[in-house]
């Protein structure tokens, strides 16, 4: 598949392709947790976290969604999980950390943007062009991005908890055609997952690029649709873009 004659809908990934969480799960888990006076070790519940958040992922898809589950009862009994299984058994105390864990990953103080996140969502708004956000992730979502001063570069945002599908079901993706009221050959997604992100979206018929990342073999996709950069995307796909009438050339 190649790029659209024409553009009019671009929709991104956010985490780990827009903005990233600043250093591991567990430095952050181990920063509120001392808040309440546990010391745990950050590496070890690195680790707990990742077994444990594969765990859920497989049990109950869709930070529970998929089974009638609110996204805080996901979390939280993943937080539960992921101390208990380095010995933090305190139930009262943990019930404390979850709640403000939960509160604390809606904040930007966990998150950081990668590298010309910025410039090129300022170089977009040159183009007339919708742009839209589809992650995998719980309605948190709205407030981290309003929060990072991002949500104005959007023109909608679909976490998928909300909207009860998750990539690479192609029926996020046909959520923000309709959206954008615009056709598959019409738009262009970007993200850094080759399943979720890259194959979700051409399995919906819309064109697709990936972000590189490290420890991911793309080998097997043309190389045209693999970018370094979110700067390299905006470029890539900017000959298929139409300038804003008020937009300088």
């Amino acid at each position: 598949m190649t790029a659209p004659l024409l553009i009019r809908l671009i929709t991104v990934d956010i985490t780990n392709t827009m903005i990233r969480v600043i250093g591991s799960p567990g430095k952050h888990y181990a920063i509120v947790a001392k808040r309440y006076g546990i010391d745990a070790d950050e590496e070890a519940l690195t680790g707990s976290f990742l077994r444990h958040y594969k765990e859920y992922c497989g049990k109950y898809p869709n930070f529970g969604a998929s089974v009638d589950m609110s996204a805080y009862n996901w979390w939280n009994s993943l937080v539960f999980d992921t101390f208990h299984t380095i010995g933090v058994r305190d139930e009262e105390i943990m019930a404390k950390v979850a709640k403000d864990l939960y509160h604390y990953y809606a904040t930007k103080i966990a998150w950081e943007l990668l590298p010309g996140t910025l410039e090129a969502l300022q170089e977009l708004q040159k183009f007339d062009v919708k742009i839209g956000v589809i992650s995998n992730y719980d309605h948190r979502l709205y407030k981290v991005l309003k929060e990072m001063d991002l949500r104005k570069y959007f023109d909608f945002v679909l976490p998928s908890y909300v909207v009860g599908a998750e990539k690479p079901d192609p029926l996020i993706f046909q959520r923000a055609l309709e959206d954008a009221n615009v056709k598959a050959e019409e738009a262009v997604h970007f993200g850094d997952n080759i399943e979720k992100d890259f194959i979700g979206a051409r399995n919906a018929g819309i064109a697709a690029f990936l972000l590189e990342s490290k420890g991911v073999n793309h080998k097997f996709l043309d190389d045209r649709f693999v970018v370094r950069t979110v700067g390299e995307f905006v470029k890539a796909i900017s000959p298929f873009l139409l300038l804003r009438e008020n937009s300088s050339t």
